[in-house]
């Protein structure tokens, strides 16, 4: 859409920020701030209506109009605490939204109206059209064009020696000026929203065929492919083979599926042939693999089988390794001229994510972006226009996802095509928040790309197992992975929209924030005195480390010592607060991550033999049991510290966030990959794993995802619940 800047624009200017009402931006001395739709709705209004009291109930109608269905409190408050978070404001000493007790809202800052440019300018404004007449604004980008009109005037000349020289001259300069004169970058014309119903998988994958989009959507009735339009509109069922079927690539004359079935998150599925126009599937050889792709002739399937490359052809009966790769490889991509792979490789240990490429023959290695370049995240690409072009997400970092939300925008960067052909420079940034992009697909023709946007919405929650009852808790803060004081008088949280470690009663009153900037806080523990708290640092360094603060805040200090390259995910404390139990990775070694208890008189380090591949141990509260994760196996296990020995106690689709109760009669976890994301209880008297809270009532609500954050001394769960939203977007490009 578009728009002249002499025309009169809703253009306010307070304090450091700018915000254009018309394009949907908000910026701070010129530089863009991230504020999704629904906070930036809300300045709108208070702006439009500055200096006057808007009441909760008008902002509902405005911007949760009837018919919409939302847990109205709990998203009013969190979007006002991201609006605050945007402008960096407080509600307790507010310099531009004020809380009018009982009545409202106000805006209460000075605001100047801007006022159009001198200079007649084409701005474009770039929005995700959410239909029903809420638009979401992704990226503005402003070009301001002057021209004249000349008129070029020509006679006839003889041709004499001084005309061949200015016409050599002439070209000589038209060439010079070609190499030396930048060619115009590409750039984005809009992104539009195909989808609307939230809760498309992002572990899933975009599939096209030019005319549909085919990808997975998660509900309580497990995962379901599902299609759309690739202009939109109605999504639609497509019936399958076997339950839970994963999509991973369409054979390149459109006519078979390549799928797998869903069994456990992480693990490696048999692969499936299946029709296009629907029949019995066909098993692919007796290949498993992580994921699948195949090439653009039609004569090889590329997958991953642990942390091999793997090629066969398509009746699965000649397979053999391309390379093996440690990390292990993902989000497989062929080149054009199918003489390529590329692949991305994340290390959850160093926190980088990087491409790569290598020849079908296994040779030529390299890294896709030079180190430096963008990085440290690239993650999944798409070729464009024959091959001319790749983009690609960036952004994402998989380890520190565990503490905080993490963005991830498309770029663009061009190839490499022959002496004569000029490249347009260093990648290009295509997008910009609050829509995170990732999973990029794209039209034959390289005119359009298709990504899996996603943004996060958080309410916390407190559930009473016996009855069900749901109440909101802690309202504007944003917490997730809590921990109570023994007393239970008090709560630590981290809040995870940034990163941040703070304490509260569980009201909300007496809030302190114990850390002075985002430390990708997780899996915060009061110690036992209740002096200090124990917690891990995703982005404290360059790898995960545990770290102890006092209660009353200050600067974290290291647990273990900071001279070697070890990475913890999480640890807890002893109840007598003598030791704390540890899980430790030693990134050079490249061995897995094992059980570790630090005794901090001696400073002593023990391991707990048998826990080799065990993270995130938990401390009973009398001391006699440690429980922890095996994200391999899809285990709990135990550890019995009178008997000295490992076992197994429980399993599940993906178990996760282990708790105790308080008196340590009974362990808590959740499985994440349970159609209905439930919360278990598995007694020591018993042994025998029993559901606690069902979550699919959630879910079928609207809720993207639901995690188990926390257990009060009185046995309530407390459970964080996303109410954002994960969509199909259309992003259409002009290429030079």
């Amino acid at each position: 859409m578009g728009m002249h800047a002499t025309q009169i624009r809703r253009l306010y200017r307070f304090g450091l920020f700018e915000a254009d009402l018309d394009l949907g931006t908000l910026s701070r001395q010129g530089v863009p701030v991230k504020l999704q739709e629904q906070p930036f709705r809300i300045l709108a209004l208070l702006l439009e209506a500055r200096g006057e009291v808007l009441t909760r109930e008008e902002l509902r109608k405005r911007i949760w109009p009837e018919g919409t269905f939302v847990e109205f409190d709990g998203s009013m408050n969190t979007a006002l605490m991201k609006l605050r978070a945007a402008l960096n404001d407080n509600a307790d000493n507010p310099l531009f939204v004020e809380t009018v007790p009982r009545k409202g809202y106000r805006f209460i800052a000075p605001v100047e109206q801007g006022r159009p440019s001198e200079t007649p300018a084409i701005t474009t404004a770039i929005r995700i059209e959410e239909g029903e007449g809420l638009p979401s604004d992704l990226r503005t980008r402003t070009q301001s064009f002057r021209s004249s009109d000349s008129d070029i005037k020509t006679r006839p000349k003889s041709i004499s020696i001084l005309g061949w020289a200015l016409a050599c001259a002439f070209a000589t300069a038209t060439v010079v000026g070609y190499f030396l004169w930048p060619p115009s970058p590409p750039s984005v014309l809009r992104v539009h929203q195909l989808t609307h119903s939230g809760q498309i998988d992002p572990w899933g994958k975009l599939v096209t065929d030019g005319s549909r989009i085919f990808f997975v959507v998660r509900d309580v009735t497990g995962w379901n492919l599902m299609q759309t339009s690739v202009e939109g509109g109605s999504v639609q069922s497509t019936p399958t083979p076997f339950d839970n079927t994963r999509i991973f690539d369409l054979s390149p004359d459109h006519s078979q599926f390549l799928i797998g079935q869903l069994t456990r998150r992480g693990e490696e599925t048999a692969l499936w042939l299946w029709p296009v126009q629907g029949g019995a599937p066909r098993r692919l050889g007796d290949i498993t693999a992580q994921e699948a792709v195949w090439s653009p002739n039609a004569d090889l399937i590329a997958f991953v089988q642990g942390e091999s490359i793997q090629l066969t052809d398509p009746n699965g009966a000649h397979t053999h390794e391309l390379a093996r790769f440690h990390p292990a490889p993902h989000s497989l991509v062929w080149s054009p001229d199918a003489k390529r792979l590329r692949f991305t490789q994340t290390n959850l240990l160093e926190s980088t994510d990087s491409m790569w490429e290598i020849n079908l023959d296994g040779t030529g290695l390299r890294r896709v972006l030079p180190e430096g370049q963008r990085g440290p995240h690239e993650g999944s690409g798409t070729w464009l226009a024959g091959g001319k072009y790749f983009a690609f997400s960036s952004g994402v970092d998989l380890r520190a996802s565990l503490a905080v939300d993490t963005e991830a925008s498309l770029w663009l960067t061009e190839e490499n095509r022959g002496l004569l052909h000029r490249k347009t420079g260093d990648p290009v940034q295509l997008t910009t928040g609050p829509i995170a992009l990732d999973h990029p697909i794209a039209t034959p023709d390289g005119k359009r790309v298709f990504a899996i946007g996603s943004h996060d919405e958080y309410q916390l929650l407190r559930i009473d197992p016996k009855t069900s009852a749901k109440t909101a808790m802690l309202a504007e803060s944003g917490a997730t992975d809590m921990d109570f004081s023994l007393d239970g008088k008090w709560v630590v949280y981290a809040a995870r929209e940034n990163g941040t470690l703070w304490k509260s009663r569980i009201d909300g009153s007496g809030k302190v924030q114990l850390t002075a900037g985002a430390t990708g806080a997780f899996a915060p523990h009061w110690s036992p005195d209740q002096k200090e708290i124990l917690f891990t640092g995703f982005l404290l360094d360059s790898q995960p480390r545990l770290y102890v603060v006092s209660a009353q805040g200050g600067t974290p200090r290291n647990v273990l010592p900071t001279n070697n390259k070890w990475a913890s995910v999480s640890g807890d404390w002893r109840t007598d607060g003598r030791q704390i139990v540890l899980d430790v990775q030693e990134i050079e070694s490249g061995r897995p991550p094992d059980i570790r208890i630090l005794d901090l008189d001696s400073n002593k380090l023990t391991k707990l033999l048998g826990s080799e591949g065990l993270i995130e141990p938990r401390w009973s509260a009398d001391g006699r049991y440690i429980a922890a994760l095996n994200p391999q196996k899809k285990q709990v296990h135990l550890y019995d510290c009178k008997l000295e020995r490992w076992a197994v106690l429980a399993e599940a689709n993906f178990p996760a966030t282990l708790r105790w109760s308080p008196s340590g009669d009974a362990l808590y976890f959740q499985d994440v990959d349970e159609v209905e994301q439930s919360i278990f209880r598995v007694p020591m008297a018993t042994r025998e794993t029993e559901r606690v809270v069902r979550l699919g009532d959630l879910l079928s609500s609207g809720a993207m995802r639901c995690m188990f954050t926390g257990l009060s001394p009185d046995g309530s769960v407390y459970v964080t619940v996303d109410h954002g939203d994960v969509d199909v977007y259309a992003v259409d490009l002009r290429l030079p």
